[in-house]
């Protein structure tokens, strides 16, 4: 492992850590970004429930696409009471309907509040392309994304954006749908890719300002336990 001088949050994730330098910079913006399957909401789900349980640490998901319901059931697979967990304010799932998008731009300081009042050291978006589509052209697209971003950097969370992105591996360097790893301090890809006759997992920290982490693409798994990753397993 490649160590790093900032002050790191271990994301819960086995594996992950080890190959991003300890851990993601404490109150960092990361994307998340991957195909249909590649495990974006789990793995990003992963990093709030252990983040409350082991770490101590009350976390946030918003979410613009996914219902509560749906996503406590799919959790429950890997023995993550979200009901119970937001009972307890460890971690609280706030939707946002797809026509909400404008008044979560506007009225951001409400969840700055609930942010302050539970003490929220980890936040979730889940995903970005409702918020990017609220802005008629890309130029406006890119400088509202960076000031939500911003905004939301100066809460003083450690912060995961989850985004589509397209195409496969490439030698070229992997971007999201919008863009939003430009202003994130940090950039994490999932794929999920067909190899020798069945589909498997990867994942490549493509960035993390601050952080001396791994260049290597490795094999991701998800079981009962949720996500993990062995940094001895690389893709050929």
């Amino acid at each position: 492992m490649i160590k790093s001088q900032k002050t790191q949050v271990k994301s819960g994730i086995e594996g992950f850590d080890k190959i991003a330098g300890g851990g993601m910079p404490q109150g960092s913006v990361v994307a998340v970004s991957g195909g249909t399957g590649s495990g974006k909401t789990t793995f990003a789900m992963q990093f709030l429930v252990k983040g409350a349980l082991e770490s101590k640490e009350p976390g946030v998901y918003i979410s613009f696409d996914e219902r509560k319901e749906g996503v406590a059931a799919n959790m429950k697979s890997y023995g993550w009471d979200l009901h119970a967990l937001e009972k307890e304010k460890k971690v609280v799932f706030i939707e946002y309907p797809v026509h909400e998008v404008e008044h979560f731009l506007s009225n951001e300081s409400s969840v700055k509040g609930l942010v302050e009042l539970l003490n929220v050291k980890r936040l979730v978006i889940d995903p970005i392309a409702p918020i990017a589509l609220a802005y008629q052209n890309q130029d406006k697209r890119r400088i509202g994304i960076a000031k939500m971003v911003e905004t939301i950097r100066k809460w003083g969370c450690t912060v995961l954006v989850l985004s589509d992105d397209e195409g496969a591996v490439t030698e070229s360097i992997p971007s999201t749908k919008y863009g939003i790893e430009d202003v994130c301090d940090g950039y994490v890809r999932l794929y999920y890719l067909h190899r020798k006759g069945e589909r498997k997992r990867y994942i490549e920290v493509v960035k993390m300002r601050g952080v001396h982490h791994e260049n290597k693409i490795f094999e991701m798994g998800i079981s009962d336990r949720g996500v993990s990753i062995d940094p001895a397993k690389k893709l050929a």
